[in-house]
């Protein structure tokens, strides 16, 4: 579910900020800003890198839940905090703040994501919702020297709830946005209607 949500949020990110200021190449990347040995990700310069920061578990509804097969555990409800980091080098920092600016505004204009505004979100999930996190100095420095980055101007989202269950289906897992190509994810679609509309032509013969 996780390897859904995060990649297809960041392609309509990524579809905004392109039609916002008229650009050809990606803007958004799904990755960490430095891999395991603390180097820099290569080919996400001048890219808001979009991550996972953390995941915790809505503790308020876990004893709200209702069994309907007596005997099983209940489902595990879970928030989603994703950063999103203008990862621009120093001679764009105002660039930088541009398109963190444009990320605000694109969670402000759409801070539900559900199967009719997001129509390849995952079948496991209903809808969820985005909202910002404030983050104090303090908690900020010691988050960036955990994340082994230099810090650049960013901000985090939670994404509530996912609610994960052993009857979830299971999906493959997409290829990353910014940095091996991106999602086709218009292609899919392109390809779901075609299909539809082989079947109603079927229907009509």
């Amino acid at each position: 579910m996780l390897h859904n949500i995060v990649p297809v949020i960041a392609d309509q990110l990524n579809d905004y900020l392109k039609s916002e200021y008229n650009l050809t190449e990606d803007r958004v990347a799904v990755s960490n800003l430095v891999d395991i040995k603390g180097n820099p990700v290569p080919g996400i310069e001048n890219k808001i890198a979009v991550f996972v920061l953390n995941i915790e578990e809505e503790k308020s509804v876990r004893n709200g839940h209702f069994q309907a097969n007596p005997g099983m555990n209940p489902p595990v409800s879970v928030n989603l905090y994703l950063m999103f980091a203008a990862n621009f080098t120093g001679e764009n920092y105002l660039e930088a703040l541009k398109f963190i600016s444009s990320v605000i505004s694109f969670f402000q204009g759409r801070n539900v994501f559900d199967h009719q505004n997001t129509p390849l979100l995952s079948t496991n999930i209903d809808k969820i919702t985005a909202e910002l996190v404030n983050i104090d100095l303090k908690e900020l420095s010691n988050l960036w020297a955990n994340l082994g980055a230099k810090y650049a101007p960013s901000v985090v989202y939670k994404l509530r709830m996912l609610n994960f269950n052993s009857f979830m289906e299971k999906e493959e897992v997409p290829t990353l946005l910014g940095l091996r190509g991106k999602v086709n994810l218009n292609k899919m679609i392109d390809e779901a209607i075609e299909g539809a509309a082989l079947i109603d032509a079927a229907n009509k013969e």
